[in-house]
């Protein structure tokens, strides 16, 4: 086995108790972790590396969860190597608390399963009351380390961020968790593994994606030492919470299928109260895209209804006792009662409300659900309700015409696809369709649900759920589809008058802040300046200089890289790009469904 998982903090204390002259050895060395023989019983691990020095785990919950908790039997011990490259080349575990549930910090927590903390109208008093505590001085400092933290790998860059830089990162990501900025402390966690990435060659590292994670969580940093924003959307959670929201009378919409990068699978069924409110059960567990179907067939755990979820998903349910987080997830608690109610076709209301909302309308509401946490957006929110007229198929996409301009509809998985092809070659047929929008893709949705003109079996009453059902050739009429162009795919997401300022943000995450320093933006600012885009100049032309504005001794040496200049320039530069962009695809998005 490989070397076992360590708590944050427990990386930045071995590597804090190694000499200097050590310390600058362990990225090095790294690469020895991979020779080391790890054998694991119980609740300790060892690893013999050679007849006189031994290393030995004590473990929690399958992590080392303190530094005393690494021995190793060398003459150097404590203070060795070997101790640091042991937790510097191990993955970041997932701390766990008294009833044994993972820390949603951890990046392996998939989104479905992430809490939040966003207050409703369903709240008690109490909770609204604790919702609206202020940011504490403690959480201020909390924010201020990880701040630091980011601003170390700016410097350093993705590629210079070594053991120390990452360390450091750690230990301001453990002491916003106590402090608890689980929002902060989950990013920052998300920040970490993509260093790691990058030091080590993943295929996975995306510099632009490790971008856009350093401006959101040194935003959020931002402004929980400011104090600007919602507290308890700034803080986040630890664990979600399930508050009373008494009876109600939900409509099935439809099910989706989930599979996440983090190792998750299953479904989640999406439902309508009567005020067209929508709700979610999920079903999500550790696994792959063998969960989805047993999780399909398996009981909804909200009360005894003796449902399915694929049955939820066309069904009613009568809700009494209820209980669901802030997001809209229905929890199962034993209080909980639930019976199975007559189905509601989406022709009928309170289902029809959705695509009787304006397109236009509708694309708003899901960009800015896109502007929200993952973990603090409401449940559909990023939905759209679209209905038209098939047109054919558009390259590996269904063309589709509405009446506020035509869409291309997409599919996340193969049985999608398949299905959408099929509805595809029977061009006029009218349908109703519930899809999730893509931002970067102006025109482009991502298929969940269809129905219409469609002659479906009994099994599959009211609607298909494309990624659960398969549909046949008999269920559509049939036609001659035309031929039609596919939608371009879009070459950048960022329009081109912001990529000179992009492609220096890149190359400080990349490289550090020498990248930056060592090239003159001179003729860009001048190029952007002659186009009318002053304020991308300034930004542009600020970031340069701040880069290379190091202070010096007295007899011109670079002294300690610090101070907020550097770091505060290059997020203004980041946050310009990323609101630049948001909104030029929102334009973009409203060309796309008429609406100029």
């Amino acid at each position: 086995m490989t070397v076992p998982p360590v708590a944050p903090a427990v990386v930045a204390d071995v590597l804090d108790a190694l000499p200097p002259r050590l310390r600058k050895r362990v990225d090095a060395a790294l690469d020895r972790a991979a020779s080391w023989a790890v054998t694991a019983e119980g609740d300790a691990a060892r690893a013999e590396l050679d007849a006189e020095t031994t290393l030995t785990w004590t473990l929690r919950a399958g992590v080392l969860a303190a530094a005393d908790d690494l021995s190793c039997t060398c003459l150097l011990a404590p203070k060795c190597l070997h101790r640091g490259i042991a937790v510097a080349a191990a993955e970041i575990g997932a701390p766990t608390d008294p009833a044994g549930q993972a820390d949603p910090t951890d990046p392996s927590v998939s989104a479905a399963t992430v809490p939040t903390a966003v207050p409703t109208a369903d709240s008690t008093s109490a909770d609204s009351d604790a919702d609206l505590v202020p940011v504490t001085e403690e959480q201020r400092a909390a924010a201020g380390a990880v701040w630091e933290g980011c601003s170390a790998v700016l410097r350093a860059g993705a590629s210079g961020s070594g053991a120390v830089v990452r360390a450091g990162l750690l230990r301001a990501v453990h002491t916003a968790r106590v402090a608890g900025l689980h929002r902060a402390a989950s990013a920052g966690l998300r920040v970490a593994a993509a260093l790691t990435a990058a030091r080590t060659g993943d295929s996975s590292f995306d510099r632009e994606a490790l971008t856009a994670e350093l401006v959101d969580l040194m935003l959020l940093c931002h402004d929980l030492r400011t104090g600007i924003g919602d507290p308890a959307l700034l803080r986040g959670t630890a664990r979600r919470e399930y508050r009373s929201i008494g009876a109600l009378r939900l409509h099935g919409l439809c099910t989706e299928p989930v599979v996440s990068t983090s190792g998750y699978g299953g479904v989640v069924t999406h439902l309508v109260d009567d005020s067209g409110r929508l709700w979610t059960v999920p079903a999500v567990t550790p696994g792959g895209v063998e969960r989805v179907a047993a999780a399909a067939s398996g009981p909804v755990a909200v009360g005894e209804s003796g449902l399915t979820h694929r049955a939820l998903g066309r069904a009613g349910l009568l809700l009494s006792g209820g209980t669901a987080s802030p997001d809209h997830r229905l929890g199962a608690g034993k209080a909980v009662r639930a019976v199975a109610a007559k189905p509601t076709p989406w022709t009928d209301d309170p289902l029809a409300r959705h695509w009787a909302e304006p397109l236009p309308d509708q694309v708003h509401r899901a960009f800015h659900a896109h502007t929200v946490p993952d973990t603090h957006r409401p449940a559909g929110a990023d939905l759209i309700f679209p209905e038209g007229v098939v047109l054919g198929a558009a390259g590996p996409a269904l063309r589709f015409a509405t009446p506020h301009g035509d869409l291309d509809l997409v599919g996340h998985t193969a049985l999608v696809r398949e299905n959408l092809a099929v509805l595809a070659g029977a061009p006029g047929l009218r349908l109703r369709v519930v899809a999730r929008l893509l931002p970067d893709r102006p025109g482009t949705v991502t298929a969940l649900a269809a129905s219409g003109d469609l002659a479906l079996p009994d099994d599959l009453a009211h609607h298909v759920d494309l990624g659960l059902d398969r549909l046949q050739r008999s269920h559509v009429a049939g036609g001659a589809a035309p031929d039609l162009p596919a939608r371009p795919d879009p070459v950048d997401r960022v329009p081109a008058p912001l990529r000179p300022l992009e492609n220096v943000l890149h190359r400080i995450t990349l490289g550090g802040r020498a990248v930056a320093a060592a090239a003159s933006a001179r003729r860009e600012v001048a190029a952007l300046r002659a186009t009318g885009l002053t304020a991308t100049a300034d930004l542009l032309a600020d970031l340069a200089a701040a880069s290379r504005d190091r202070e010096r001794d007295a007899f011109g040496r670079v002294v300690r890289d610090a101070g907020e200049e550097f770091p505060v320039a290059w997020l203004r530069a980041g946050l310009h790009v990323r609101e630049f962009t948001r909104a030029s695809a929102l334009r973009t998005w409203l060309v796309a469904v008429g609406q100029a």
